[in-house]
Formats: structure tokens, C-alpha cells, sequence
């Protein structure tokens, strides 16, 4: 019991940066205007699309890294028009200890089923449901590292 509170912990993994949105962000708004996105949210100029999200993505790179909460860090997070990279680390030297006792694949697939319980908060913006989208998610510990991949169509909006 106390190793699922503790993995849930764990793995907020820097969701709390991403926000809550069921309508068009400004974001969305913006791209709208700038005619990178349709009224639908499909992607129109992806190079343009790329270029913005680069430079929200070095903007946001000043504030790294970000301390979710005293097990997790998020150290890098790269936007594009098609996913979203993050890398972090696992600080608490407790995990180790978790991860051998449940395995390697079991923290994965509980990894799997927090990000999926979290995919209004990861795919925030319109553009990232409607379009093909996802996260890849680099999560590293002092002795282990964990890879995931999470798509837009395995979520439910």
C-alpha cells in the first residue's frame, strides 16, 4: 500500500507543469490567429508550429529544473508539433529499494496507467488531441532507467 502512495507521488512526474483545458487554449487561440492551426485544431504549418513551440520551449527550459515534489525532477521538456519530450529524474533514494521489490516491468506498466489517468492534463492544448500526439517520457533513477510512451489515441478526452 505504502508503495503505490509512494509511486503515485513519484510519478506526478511534472504533470503539475502541463494544465487542465477542455476548450481551446490561448495557446490554440494564438495559432488559430497566426493560421499554423484550423478552427478544428489540425495542424496546418508544421514548421511554423515548430518554430513557436521552440521557442516556448526555451522559455520554459529557464525554470528547469523543476522540483515536482520531493521524489521527482523534471531536468528537460522539448515541445514539437508532434510530441512533447520530458526527462527527469527519480531523486528519492527509497525508489530503488520500490522498484527492485515490485520489478522493472511492473513499474512500467504503473507509469503507464498514471500517465494515462493523466491525459487531460499532458495533452493540454487542442492541437495535441486532435493531431497525431504524444509524450515521450525519460525518467532516470540512480540505478535505473524508465522509458514510456504515451499517444494522444490511447486516451479518452
Amino acid at each position: 500500500m505504502n508503495n503505490k502512495i509512494y509511486l503515485s507521488t513519484v510519478l506526478a512526474l511534472g504533470l503539475s507543469v502541463f494544465s487542465f483545458t477542455s476548450h481551446a487554449s490561448e495557446l490554440d487561440q494564438y495559432l488559430q490567429q497566426k493560421q499554423i492551426i484550423d478552427a478544428e485544431y489540425k495542424i496546418k504549418n508544421t514548421t511554423g508550429l515548430n518554430e513557436i513551440l521552440n521557442i516556448i520551449s526555451v522559455e520554459d527550459s529557464r525554470t528547469l529544473p523543476y522540483q515536482v515534489d520531493q521524489n521527482t525532477i523534471i531536468e528537460q521538456m522539448q515541445l514539437f508539433a508532434d510530441r512533447v519530450e520530458v526527462e527527469g529524474l527519480i531523486s528519492s533514494p527509497d525508489f530503488e529499494q520500490f522498484a527492485q521489490d515490485v520489478g522493472h516491468s511492473e513499474v512500467k506498466k504503473i507509469m503507464k496507467k498514471n500517465l494515462l489517468q493523466n491525459c487531460e492534463m499532458i495533452f493540454e492544448h487542442q492541437f495535441q488531441r486532435v493531431n497525431p500526439y504524444r509524450i515521450e517520457l525519460q525518467l532516470s533513477s540512480a540505478q535505473q532507467q524508465f522509458q514510456l510512451q504515451l499517444k494522444n489515441s490511447e486516451c479518452k478526452f
